[in-house]
């Protein structure tokens, strides 16, 4: 028979945060929950509905060394995800589940709801929710650390040219910047939200040889551009940052081009400013090709 269980935990956090958090769970809950997660490996896709991952377990969850998963929902409108375990716990013929983060004022109400056929006289899944509290604790403190780091740049081109440009980022910067991007491919979609590009690195970044990042916003009205970086950087926990550009305020014709990161250091790492410095260099590459060519094609 098939039964149903649910728990509501209230996060101090917003909604739109804890999803945020969310969108980097594969790599928050290895580093700080260690003894329940210490791997998870994507067979299929990288993340969205129908992606297939390996999630290795830690010591603190002995009934299974590992768990094989589908995802079966990823909602960014609805702030909702839902997944199905299809092979590594024998104590349930069937189990699905289902988070939900719904929000309340300045709080968040996670909302968790499993569905499940358990095998002989195995009981409701109380462990399970358990663990899935935790998650929800752990991701609530990966946002309440998180730091941001913001830098503007004022660039001789107009917000058009240089939006234009943008359009075309991902053939020009390996031609302006070999040094430090070498290629940029796309596994899923073409640059639209949701989007999953691999951007392999030149010497001038030794860290990573290649970075598999998402695009999470492209927006013509606001000319803002919003990513996260899915693999490739240790240093983080999680790391994401948008560009926008808006018209210059001190002269016509220019730009005001401003990156924001969004991160969680490992350890002692400090503030991105290597990562700063990278897209500052970025925004003078695609000023210079908006200048001197206002209609890219």
């Amino acid at each position: 028979m098939v039964h149903t269980m649910s728990h509501t935990e209230v996060l101090q956090c917003s909604a739109d945060d804890i999803w945020g958090a969310c969108k980097h769970a594969d790599d928050i809950l290895p580093h700080l929950m260690p003894d329940f997660f210490t791997k998870s490996v994507f067979l299929q896709g990288h993340g969205e509905p129908g992606s297939i991952r390996i999630v290795k377990l830690g010591p603190a969850a002995p009934h299974a060394a590992e768990v094989k998963e589908r995802m079966d929902t990823f909602d960014d409108a609805t702030k909702t995800l839902g997944y199905t375990v299809l092979e590594g716990d024998r104590r349930y013929s069937s189990f699905s589940a289902q988070m939900k983060f719904v929000p309340a004022g300045k709080t968040t109400e996670a909302i968790w709801t499993a569905t499940y056929e358990p095998v002989g006289d195995m009981g409701p899944p109380e462990h399970i929710k358990q663990i899935v509290v935790l998650v929800f604790k752990t991701l609530e403190r990966a946002v309440l650390s998180r730091k941001t780091l913001s830098h503007t740049e004022t660039l001789d081109a107009s917000p058009d040219a240089i939006w234009e440009a943008c359009k075309h980022a991902d053939e020009l910067l390996p031609k302006a910047m070999p040094e430090f991007f070498t290629s940029s491919t796309f596994l899923q979609g073409h640059g639209e939200p949701g989007s999953i590009r691999v951007v392999k690195m030149g010497p001038a970044i030794p860290h990573a040889g290649e970075v598999t990042e998402r695009m999470d916003l492209f927006d013509e009205a606001s000319k803002t551009l919003g990513y996260t970086v899915l693999q490739g950087d240790s240093r983080y926990h999680y790391f994401s940052a948008t560009m926008k550009f808006a018209p210059g305020a001190a002269a016509a014709g220019t730009t005001d081009a401003t990156w924001t990161a969004t991160y969680v250091p490992v350890g002692d790492m400090g503030p991105p400013e290597h990562i700063k410095q990278i897209a500052i260099l970025v925004f003078k590459a695609l000023a210079g090709v908006a200048k001197a060519n206002p209609t890219v094609a």
